[in-house]
This record gives C-alpha cells, sequence and structure tokens, in this order.
C-alpha cells in the first residue's frame, strides 16, 4: 500500500476503492501517493470547514453579547 494511502488505515480502503483512487491519480497525472497527499490536505484546507468553524465562533460571541442579564436584588 502506498505511504499516503496508510494515513486512511482506520478507514481502510476496498479493493475497488483503491482502483478507484488509482485511476484518479492517474487521471490527474500523479503518483498515488501525491494524489492522496492532496487530496487530504485539501479536504483539511476546506474553505466551507473554515467558514463553518468561523460560524460557530459568532454565533457563541452574538450568544454572549445578546443575553439579557437582569440584576434583580436577592434579599
Amino acid at each position: 500500500m502506498d505511504i499516503a494511502l496508510c494515513l486512511l488505515a482506520p478507514a481502510p480502503l476496498t479493493a475497488d476503492q483503491y482502483c478507484q483512487v488509482q485511476r484518479a491519480a492517474a487521471a490527474a497525472g500523479q503518483s498515488v501517493e501525491e494524489f492522496a497527499r492532496d487530496a487530504i490536505v485539501d479536504a483539511a484546507t476546506d474553505p466551507l470547514l473554515a467558514a463553518l468553524e468561523q460560524a460557530v465562533e459568532t454565533v457563541t460571541a452574538r450568544a454572549q453579547a445578546d443575553r439579557v442579564q437582569h440584576d434583580y436584588a436577592t434579599d
């Protein structure tokens, strides 16, 4: 198995999936290792993922800012 695909060991590929990766790599003009590395890096730097993370931070910050606080006397 190619080194880059070893990163996928927790989710091993079936023989058919491995053949798909080999065909896709060949179509892209890359080795399987280069193709898998690029796919992994692209997934990790996905702009949608970054936007979702930013949205969570924004919603959390706004929820804190919009929280209504009551200063009722407790004595």
